[in-house]
């Protein structure tokens, strides 16, 4: 960990965060979540009396302070009994928030590391790791009411026969733990409202929470684990009381879910509690029911789907150990939980556990550093490791747990290549395709497509003179959609009708250019008007409940379809899925960012597994028109590890990441040359002889427009650096991060840095 001095550019001392110095010091050092890398400093409030004492806040704790023209709120990182600013010129804080630190000492830490490696200013960093009520400087008192079922089980129910609304919530609170909250209550699709009645009928009563023993409390069936299974399981469980970083590479099917549940039960056999990541919301109501069907302690979720007061909640509750078991995204590794044991952390491979703006960190990684802090282990779960992973397991840093069979006696699926050059298409959908859709259908079979595309068309053409309507705020074409009726860009939100006439020539000529789901589905609903069509992507899923309402129908195991981006693709159990398929296969193997094979074979494999996941066999289908590109016929032909030694070469060739070590600054500007400006000025710093050692074996690519030059009216320019010591890029970095600020025009300009960028675009 570097010390404030190198990191801010001041001193200040980090810390025992309970700590107070005596004799009381005058001074407060705080840092505000300003995108500055700066601390301030600032005098306790004033008082009244001269004579009164006022406490000082303790370190840790939030502040309100008068900051420019506006009140912020503030952490408290320091004392001092010395500023080098006078004090006549220093302001009071307004306010002292807590009374005692927000976050314990080892996720305050986490968080210091976390903005030191990626490099993100301090106060950002750790307001981050607050949930959003807290850092608009709302009370953190408990304000959640919990309940209590007052003597009743369900050996001894009470008479509800009169009353069948009442009878029924009995029955959904009997699947809650004795304690249970409105999070609890909404897990059960109940409100306060629901449960009244009961209440007034004092068969429940209002108590408050207390930290509770951990222990086991199983009330569902455990599967027999295969050998495969058993021996990552018995692996694991031997070193519970200690870190490890376990690689668990199972296929599709192979029953990864129920080695997790068995560990998290031997966890909780040993008093401490479990913490699961997953990269979407939409895998969290999946694996919240096989954790409700398994164990009965207390659970709790945390995903950006809650409303900021839930998200509240569930953040106090977990802090106070009211969750034996918390399921969260990204985010959640930064939710203090007492006596935890076990970090899991699943599809972890997944780009969408990297934050893409402001603070940049990697969900998977930050939990490996908090597993290595707490000595406890950590499961990296997926049928596709990302490269890193792999390469590190490799090295032994991580220790590889393999399952190449499909539980409970399933079939791997096979592959069929549809080359598009020998079959007429039509919306996308090859004659082939629809061949195989019908014998799947009239077999009483469901059918799974997956294009990353979701809209109508991506985009729409001018049949006469050829334009594609552009988005007047970035480089790209404007995205189709029918329902509503608009053209959408998708990465400023821009939206506009759609025009009868083409902008440049009047023709009225327009017509849709390329397939989204949105046109898929239509054309299907067409083809096969006797099945229902199920569309999962963003546009059908922003309603609460829609996914698992539609997930729900499909699990009835009527003959379907089912058409979808690739969150259809994440970890979905489909048993009656007999054939799947990728329908454009092409759009990632010629993108300009090197890790595009590594998720096109990402993709594939993880869409190919959602069929025959049960006692019928299944197919993938890759329709394509490059069928014998070696990222293609590798996998098809000799699977994932094959590719992956393949890619493993190419990238140590290139020195790319996991053998090198990469960091993009990003500058963005109205004008394109200030851009330019700002990072050749960079470049240039390079040259210093003080940077000699960190630059001696470096890469540096730019200043280069990037993959989308233009986004939302800004122009956009990066400088890429590579270097194969991470030590020696970090410092680097940092001291480049330093002269930008120094720099006058940076504070004209949108900079950022991304350290390990996942996306090159």
């Amino acid at each position: 960990m570097h010390s404030p001095k190198q990191y801010y550019g001041v001193a200040c001392s980090y810390l025992d965060i309970t700590a107070i110095p005596n004799p009381l010091p005058k001074f407060l050092q705080i840092i505000i979540a300003s995108g500055l890398r700066q601390v301030f400093t600032y005098l306790p409030a004033s008082t009244d009396s001269a004579k009164q004492e006022q406490p000082m806040p303790a370190i840790g704790c939030r502040v309100l302070v008068p900051f420019g023209r506006s009140q912020r709120v503030a952490l408290v990182i320091g004392h001092s009994d010395h500023s080098d600013v006078a004090e006549e010129k220093l302001k009071p804080i307004l306010e002292v928030l807590d009374t005692q630190p927000i976050l314990p000492e080892h996720i305050w830490r986490l968080g210091i590391w976390a903005s030191n490696y990626y490099q993100h200013p301090q106060g950002d960093a750790l307001m981050h790791l607050l949930p959003v009520r807290l850092r608009q400087g709302h009370n953190n008192q408990l304000i959640s009411r919990f309940w209590q079922r007052n003597g009743n089980d369900g050996n001894s129910p009470p008479d509800l026969s009169r009353a069948p609304k009442q009878q029924h919530a009995w029955q959904q609170l009997l699947s809650l733990p004795p304690v249970f909250s409105e999070l609890h209550l909404a897990s059960v699709e109940l409100a306060p409202k629901d449960i009244k009645p009961l209440l007034d009928k004092q068969l429940l009563k209002l108590t408050q929470p207390q930290q509770q023993l951990v222990s086991a409390n199983v009330h569902g069936d455990k599967f027999s684990l295969n050998t495969e299974q058993d021996s990552a399981y018995q692996n694991i469980k031997a070193q519970l009381d200690q870190f490890g970083c376990h690689l668990m590479q199972g296929i599709t099917g192979s029953g990864k879910t129920e080695v997790y549940l068995q560990l998290i039960e031997a966890c909780l056999e040993q008093g401490k509690r479990a913490l699961i990541l997953v990269p979407e919301i939409g895998l969290t109501h999946q694996l919240l029911e096989r954790l409700q069907q398994r164990f009965n302690n207390p659970l709790l979720a945390l995903h950006s789907g809650l409303t900021d007061q839930q998200r509240l909640d569930a953040w106090q509750q977990a802090s106070l150990g009211q969750g034996d078991i918390v399921l969260g995204t990204r985010s959640a590794i930064f939710t203090p939980i007492p006596d935890l044991g076990l970090i899991i952390v699943d599809e972890e491979h997944d780009q969408a556990f990297k934050q893409q703006e402001g603070f940049r960190y990697h969900g998977r990684d930050v939990a490996i550093k908090r597993a290595h802090d707490a000595n406890i282990p950590i499961i990296l779960g997926s049928a596709t490791p990302s490269l890193e992973s792999l390469a590190n397991a490799r090295r032994k840093r991580y220790q590889l747990h393999t399952l190449r069979q499909r539980a409970g006696g399933a079939s791997q699926q096979g592959y069929e290549v549809i080359d598009m050059r020998d079959y007429p298409a039509q919306a996308g959908i090859s004659a082939r395709l629809r061949e195989v859709m019908q014998h799947e259908l009239q077999a009483g079979h469901q059918v799974l497509l997956m294009l990353n595309r979701r809209g109508f068309s991506p985009s729409l053409q001018c049949q006469s003179c050829g334009l594609t309507v552009p988005c007047a705020a970035c480089d790209t074409s404007m995205t189709l959609h029918k329902f509503p009726a608009r053209l959408h860009c998708h990465h400023c939100d821009q939206r506009q009708s759609i025009p009868t006439r083409c902008p440049s020539c009047q023709a009225q000529q327009m017509r849709p250019l390329g397939s989204g789901t949105e046109r898929i589905e239509e054309h299907l609903q067409s083809l096969f008007a006797d099945y229902p069509v199920h569309r999962i992507d963003r546009d059908t899923t922003r309603n609460k409940g829609s996914l698992e309402g539609m997930i729900e129908q499909v699990h009835t195991g009527q003959p379907c379809i089912l058409i979808g981006t690739q969150m259809l693709a994440k970890g979905h159990h489909f048993p009656h899925v007999t054939a799947a398929v990728i329908v454009d296969a092409d759009s990632s193997l010629f993108c300009g960012d090197f890790r595009g094979p590594e998720r096109l074979a990402q993709l594939i494999i993880q869409t190919a597994g959602r069929a025959g996941r049960a006692s019928l066999p299944g197919t993938a289908y890759i329709q394509t028109y490059q069928a014998d590109h070696p990222v293609i016929t590798t996998l098809t032909e000799h699977g994932y590890d094959t590719f992956a030694d393949m890619e493993l070469q190419q990238r140590q060739l290139g020195l790319l990441p996991p053998f090198g070590h990469m960091a993009l600054f990003l500058v963005q500007a109205k004008q394109e040359q200030a851009a330019y400006s700002l990072l050749n000025w960079l470049q240039h710093q390079l040259t210093n002889p003080i940077l000699a050692k960190a630059t001696e074996e470096l890469q540096h690519f730019g200043p280069m427009p990037a993959a989308m030059a233009r986004r939302a009216n800004q122009f956009r320019v990066q400088l890429q650096l590579q270097h194969p010591s991470r030590a020696h890029l970090q410092n680097l970095c940092r001291h480049l991060c330093l002269l930008l600020e120094q720099n006058p025009d940076s504070k004209k300009l949108r900079w950022s840095l991304d350290i390990d960028p996942q996306d090159m675009a």
